[in-house]
């Protein structure tokens, strides 16, 4: 017994010693002709920064937990990537032209140089799939080409599978769901894409969403292939949608829309963690770009039933964050400079009304804007009310030049500047701001419009766009303006 004791404590001993299973994976490489000093490792969400030594090489042992799509990035570089824990990949590519001179080695270098390979002719295929968008294209038509790239891209597997197999089961058995969820996505989105590019309107036939017959979405697994996440994701949006009875330009931001999404989830998805994710990233969209209000009884039900901790925590920081730019509250007072250098304080406005505009000058829909806004503040110059533009461009001098120089006039049919061309002149207060205000202010899309009282308080930090007739409402309702 004395000896059986001892055996099963050294089992023990030996077992406990065993080593555990890599989760990281080994990066390096060389970046000809770099121009950063640093460049970037995407996986999901978690960003590696990866040190560019003088001569453009690198190496960091990267934690990947599970295979992974990943993404290598700098000014200059963007190169879609496939990681297994416990391998190596080397990358040698060119900054200035990285696609003609990209190469890989190491234990991940032949799933990596067929991802390289397949993504040669996808550019061709995706401009193929565009036409079929538009008249006289119908969608029986669509159909049939779509099926016929998916049919290449199946061939070019089995093909590049026999021809040496060094792709292990695991990666093609990936692929072929990689195929199969883009060719979803794909039809998924063709009644979207065909109603706006098709000026024929064409009918969406009745048996449109057959292809997912037999298809079992309630997979978690899934959501690590990329493909199959944006389908499933996608795929929802619209069921919820349909299921809300908003029309689709009434659909963005909206409340109800939202609510439908949790009930679609709900009704069609047991596993957890589809709840998790995606009713998250609907609440976080509508948050981040509007704040909560409206969403109450929804982030409750979240809280209340997801089991993803750090997207509770997440979510709830967003909530607070919120809850300082609620109407009453005091405004953030900022100090920035004005096109000619001098600093101006919302301090300086103490009794009027203040309305702010954040834009860019690489924003279209900004600068969509800056003719209405224009016109309101010529129609609004006799009341108590200031207009203050303030831009976000980190490349100050850009700003500079719009501004002294203003914006084009454009042509509302082809979208291009008018000919000859006119300017307006942006001569309204313009202010700068890079990063702290607008921070601040959680201005995380553009255009974000901001009204304020007399008394410095907030109306409304998300106020309607100048295009928008409802605007004109709110401000000739103001006492006293």
């Amino acid at each position: 017994m004395k000896h059986l004791t001892t055996i099963l404590l050294i089992t023990a001993v030996l077992a406990s010693c065993k080593p555990e299973a890599k989760v990281t994976c080994l990066i390096s490489g060389t970046v000809k002709n770099a121009t950063d000093k640093e460049i970037k490792l995407a996986i999901g969400t978690k960003v590696d920064t990866l040190k560019l030594n003088a001569d453009g090489t690198f190496s960091k042992e990267i934690s990947v937990s599970k295979p992974s799509d990943a993404v290598l990035q700098g000014t200059k570089l963007y190169v879609a990537l496939y990681l297994i824990p416990g391998k190596d990949l080397a990358i040698s590519v060119n900054a200035s032209d990285m696609n003609m001179d990209l190469s890989f080695t190491g234990s991940l270098a032949d799933v990596n140089t067929y991802i390289l390979k397949k993504s040669d002719g996808e550019q061709k295929s995706q401009e193929l799939l565009f036409k079929t968008y538009k008249s006289p294209n119908t969608p029986a038509d669509f159909k049939r080409v779509r099926d016929s790239l998916r049919m290449a891209e199946i061939n070019f597997l089995d093909k590049y599978t026999g021809a040496g197999g060094k792709l292990d089961q695991a990666f093609i058995d990936r692929q072929k769901k990689v195929i199969q969820f883009s060719y979803f996505g794909d039809l998924n989105n063709y009644p979207m894409m065909a109603g706006y590019y098709n000026t024929d309107k064409p009918v969406i036939p009745a048996d449109w969403y057959s292809f997912l017959d037999g298809v079992n979405l309630d997979d978690p697994a899934l959501l690590d292939i990329q493909e199959a996440k944006y389908f499933i994701t996608s795929y929802v949006s619209a069921q919820a949608l349909k299921l809300s009875g908003v029309p689709q330009e009434k659909s963005y931001n909206n409340p109800e829309v939202r609510k439908a999404t949790f009930k679609f989830l709900a009704d069609h998805f047991k596993s957890p963690e589809f709840f998790n994710l995606m009713a998250f990233e609907s609440l976080k969209g509508t948050i981040d770009s509007e704040g909560p209000k409206g969403l109450e009884e929804l982030v409750a039900e979240y809280m209340t039933k997801s089991t993803d901790e750090a997207n509770k925590k997440s979510l709830k920081d967003m909530v607070d964050g919120w809850a300082s730019l609620a109407p009453g509250k005091p405004a953030p007072v900022f100090n920035l400079p004005d096109i000619n250098g001098k600093m101006v304080s919302l301090k300086d406005f103490a009794g009027k009304y203040v309305f702010i505009d954040y834009w860019a000058t690489w924003c279209g829909p900004c600068k969509a804007e800056v003719p209405f806004y224009k016109q309101l503040i010529d129609d609004y110059k006799s009341k108590n009310i200031v207009f203050i533009s303030i831009s976000v461009d980190k490349d100050k001098a850009a700003w500079e030049k719009m501004v002294k120089e203003g914006i084009p006039v454009m042509d509302g049919a082809t979208g291009k500047p008018v000919v000859p061309a006119k300017m307006i002149a942006m001569s309204w207060l313009q202010l700068h701001d890079a990063v702290k205000y607008n921070k601040i202010w959680l201005v995380k899309f553009i255009p974000t419009f901001v009204l304020i009282d007399t008394k410095g308080n907030i109306i409304n930090s998300r106020a309607e766009r100048p295009s928008n007739p409802e605007l004109r409402k709110v401000l000739d309702g103001l006492a006293g303006i």
